[in-house]
């Protein structure tokens, strides 16, 4: 069995941590809106990374 080094499983639980917070996102219905200015997220953007949570002006705070 492969030995998992501390960046993988730091890793793991971020991109878990960005599935929960999608998913709750989605329960509170704005899954859809950047979480900074309030505009919607472009389709386009989604559909490539479905986790994401700001809008392209807000990069960095994603």
């Amino acid at each position: 069995m492969p030995e998992f080094t501390n960046d993988s499983v730091v890793a793991i639980e971020s991109t878990l941590n960005d599935v929960d917070r999608a998913l709750e996102r989605l329960r509170l219905g704005t899954y859809r809106t950047c979480q900074v200015c309030s505009t919607p997220i472009d389709g386009a953007d989604l559909e490539a990374n479905p986790l994401l949570a700001n809008c392209r002006a807000h990069p960095e705070l994603a």
